[in-house]
């Protein structure tokens, strides 16, 4: 389980340059999987659908409409014939429209008696009844999630782990870090900067004096330490702290790997209106006796901050139940006993899963924590514009490099 990151779009090359020199072996990750399901209480009699039906049945009912609206002569721009036959025989293929124009289903969607030998010539899904697919709530977002910039295919993860990065760079500078250290005051000086942690073991505290520092500690940790920034960067700090997604998983150990022997699921990611938001299957290890699934993801804060409020064993029941209106009988197919819940917004020195600027502070505290307060740097995700991702601590860590480099330049001169 990937408590943490999960994944890494192919075109991350900050995340996946290290990956390379360190030699950390990566594997695709399944992001986006035709045969999992969407499931919405509000929707389909709260039975959960094939995310083929949903997609495909969408896509049909809307090349139908452009159709009419262009055989009526409705859009607002001119068409020439031409073009509005090149446009219609796209909206064909599109949308799987047939020679009327009309959307009655589709292969696409896929079968509910699938086709075989002989004279079995299968028999497709009736479509969804387009005001069915309207009353669900996946059209929102969760329809194109997998096309957005940072979710499209390819996505990778690495082999054994997403903490593989991390050991491959301790493999190189781990005679640098200073381990078991909490911060827990920084105050400029007259030649720099200077730096209070203590030993989390001891208590015994260590002064260390710098010509610079480059602070990856996030905001929501940051702003409970002692220090003496100026009053704007105060500030700025304060208000980014307010923006931590409270993001939380769970995972469990499956006695069998259920959702390939039943529902030839392999990897993707199934949604559901309910709390758990999400059930990953994994991606690696098809047709081993047993596997791990990703039981919840959520960010939103509601959720997140009512379901960290339980206690472990609590969170975990009541994910197996709202998993088993995706798959019936899930709470059988799982060791209870062996299940994980992190909850980032309780997690010590993260205090949240990554930062979500609004606008305003992005256009505001944002800028001023870029620019340093002295000696002093910020670096991390939060520093970024690819909020949530690795890639964005390591481009940050990169840019922060940079400023300081200069500045050190400008100092001989």
């Amino acid at each position: 389980m990937n408590p943490g990151p999960a994944r890494i779009p192919h075109h991350h090359q900050g995340v996946l340059s290290y990956c390379k020199e360190f030699g950390v072996p990566l594997q695709v990750i399944v992001n986006e999987n035709r045969a999992c399901y969407f499931h919405d209480d509000s929707a389909f009699n709260g039975k959960p659908m094939l995310n083929r039906r949903v997609v495909n049945d969408s896509r049909g009912y809307i090349a139908e409409l452009l159709a009419k609206a262009i055989g009526q002569n409705a859009l607002e721009q001119q068409v020439s014939a031409e073009d509005k036959e090149r446009i219609l025989v796209m909206l064909r293929s599109f949308g799987y429209l047939n020679a009327d124009l009309r959307y009655t289903g589709s292969s696409r969607a896929g079968y509910a008696e699938p086709p075989g030998a002989g004279l079995k010539s299968g028999e497709t899904y009736p479509p969804i009844h387009f005001s069915e697919l309207l009353k669900s709530d996946f059209w929102q977002y969760k329809l194109n999630y997998s096309e957005g910039y940072d979710q499209a295919a390819t996505m990778l993860e690495p082999v054994g782990g997403m903490d593989r990065i991390a050991k491959a760079f301790e493999q190189r500078v781990g005679h640098l870090i200073t381990y078991n250290a909490e911060v827990r005051q920084i105050r400029k000086t007259s030649s720099g900067v200077r730096l209070v942690y203590a030993n989390k073991t001891s208590g015994e505290e260590t002064v260390l004096d710098a010509s610079f520092a480059i602070c990856t500690i996030p905001l929501s940790v940051f702003n409970t330490l002692d220090t003496d920034f100026s009053p704007d960067y105060k500030a700025a700090i304060i208000i980014g702290a307010e923006f931590y997604v409270p993001a939380l998983k769970h995972g469990f150990q499956a006695r069998r790997r259920f959702w390939e022997e039943d529902y030839q699921i392999y990897g993707g990611i199934s949604w559901t209106t309910r709390d758990i938001t999400q059930i990953w299957y994994p991606a690696a290890g098809f047709h081993q006796p047993t596997g791990i699934i990703l039981g919840a993801y959520i960010w939103d804060n509601e959720i997140c901050h009512r379901i960290a409020a339980m206690p472990i064993a609590q969170r975990l029941q009541t994910a197996v139940k709202e998993g088993e209106a995706i798959h019936p009988g899930y709470g059988d197919e799982l060791y209870l006993d062996r299940g994980v819940s992190v909850a980032w917004g309780k997690i010590p020195y993260s205090l949240g899963g990554w930062i979500n600027w609004e606008k305003e502070a992005r256009e505001t505290a944002y800028g001023i924590l870029n620019a340093g307060d002295g000696p002093i740097y910020l670096a991390g995700e939060h520093m970024s514009y690819l909020t949530g991702w690795q890639e964005g601590a390591i481009l940050s860590a990169h840019d922060t490099v940079r400023k300081v480099s200069t500045k050190l330049q400008a100092m001989r001169v």
